[in-house]
């Protein structure tokens, strides 16, 4: 369970960087009028593929964290049943010791 606690904070690190890098990225190159338009297409390609790779590599963080969290709340619910059955049969051994225990009167019969 204790891996499973550093892989969470190691994707959270990875989604928090790729979430920066997207930010250092910036808005998308403002066309040159100086330039032909196809240079400025290839300008405003170069970024959008950045940007694609950037945010592809986001959404498989995010679902690699989301794994995690689904198999540590998977683990937690098995958790809550065990103990639930602990303190079910708890229960029941308290119970069963604590109930008085039916006693035999044995009547003396007079001779």
């Amino acid at each position: 369970m204790l891996g499973l606690g550093n892989n969470l904070n190691e994707l959270k690190i990875r989604i928090q960087k790729l979430q920066q890098e997207i930010v250092e990225l910036g808005e998308p190159n403002i066309p040159i009028e100086n330039m032909i338009d196809s240079t400025n297409l290839i300008r405003q390609n170069e970024y959008l593929e950045k940007l694609h790779i950037k945010q592809v590599d986001l959404i498989a963080a995010y679902a690699e964290y989301a794994k995690h969290l689904e198999h540590i709340v998977s683990s937690l619910f098995s958790i809550q049943a065990e103990l639930k059955n602990l303190v079910k049969e708890e229960i029941s051994i308290i119970e069963s010791e604590t109930k008085p225990k039916k006693s035999r009167k044995t009547s003396k019969k007079s001779t």
